[in-house]
C-alpha cells in the first residue's frame, strides 16, 4: 500500500489526502495508518493539509517505475592480461565463478570513491583508482529470458593484493569479465555532471 501511495508522487509534487484517498482507493482509516508510517520513516511530509514527498526521499522518484532498470556496477582490474586479482564469489548470480571484485555505484560517489570503498569494504584492502577502461551493458539470460541487466564501468586500479592466472582459470571466471579481462585497455572519460532542480 505504502508503495501505491509513493507512486502519486511521480506525477505530483503535493497532494491532499482527499487526493491521495481517490487516487489510490485505500480506505481512510488505512490511509492514515500508512502515511503515518511513511511520516515516521522520513519518507513524506506533511505541510498543513498537503503531503509531499521529503527532500532526502527525493531519489526515489526513478525507482518508483513499475519498470526494472539495470544496475551500475563497478568492475575493479587490478593485474595485466595474464594475471589479475580474482576472487569466488559467495553471491547469485555466478555464485560460485572466479570474479573481477566489484559492486554497486552508491548514490553520491565518485567512481574513484566506489572503488576505495568496495576494496576496503569487501577485502579490507587500499586500492588506489587508476582510469575507466571502458563501460558495457551486460544481459544476464536464464532459459532464454532477461533476468539481469548491468551497466558495467571498468576500472583499473593499483594495489598490493595476489594475482591469479586468468588463463589457467579460464573456464572457472565470469565470461563477461574475462571478456573484460582481455580487452584492449584504453581509457574514457565520464563526466560527472551536476544538476540543481
Amino acid at each position: 500500500m505504502e508503495r501505491r501511495i509513493l507512486d502519486l508522487f511521480l506525477f505530483s509534487n503535493r497532494l491532499k489526502f482527499n487526493e491521495i484517498e481517490k487516487l489510490t482507493k485505500i480506505r481512510s482509516n488505512k490511509l492514515a495508518y500508512h502515511l503515518k508510517r511513511l511520516i515516521s520513516k522520513n519518507i513524506i511530509k506533511k505541510e498543513g493539509e498537503n503531503y509531499r514527498l521529503s527532500d532526502t526521499s527525493e531519489y526515489l522518484i526513478p525507482y518508483l517505475s513499475e519498470k526494472k532498470a539495470p544496475l551500475p556496477v563497478i568492475l575493479i582490474f587490478i593485474g595485466n592480461e595474464k594475471k589479475c586479482f580474482l576472487y569466488i564469489r559467495k553471491k547469485r548470480p555466478y555464485n560460485g565463478k572466479l570474479s573481477l571484485p566489484g559492486g554497486r555505484l552508491i548514490l553520491g560517489e565518485s567512481i574513484g570513491e566506489a572503488v576505495r570503498r568496495i576494496m576496503d569494504e569487501k577485502f579490507n584492502i587500499e586500492a588506489k583508482f587508476k582510469k575507466i577502461n571502458s563501460i558495457s551493458f551486460e544481459q544476464v539470460r536464464k532459459n532464454n529470458k532477461i533476468i539481469h541487466s548491468f551497466i558495467l564501468f571498468f576500472v583499473s586500479a593499483e594495489a598490493e593484493v595476489p594475482l591469479v592466472d586468468v588463463d589457467k582459470n579460464r573456464k572457472n571466471i565470469i565470461t563477461s569479465d574475462y571478456k573484460l579481462i582481455k580487452s584492449k585497455k584504453g581509457s574514457i572519460n565520464v563526466e560527472t555532471m551536476n544538476s540543481k532542480i
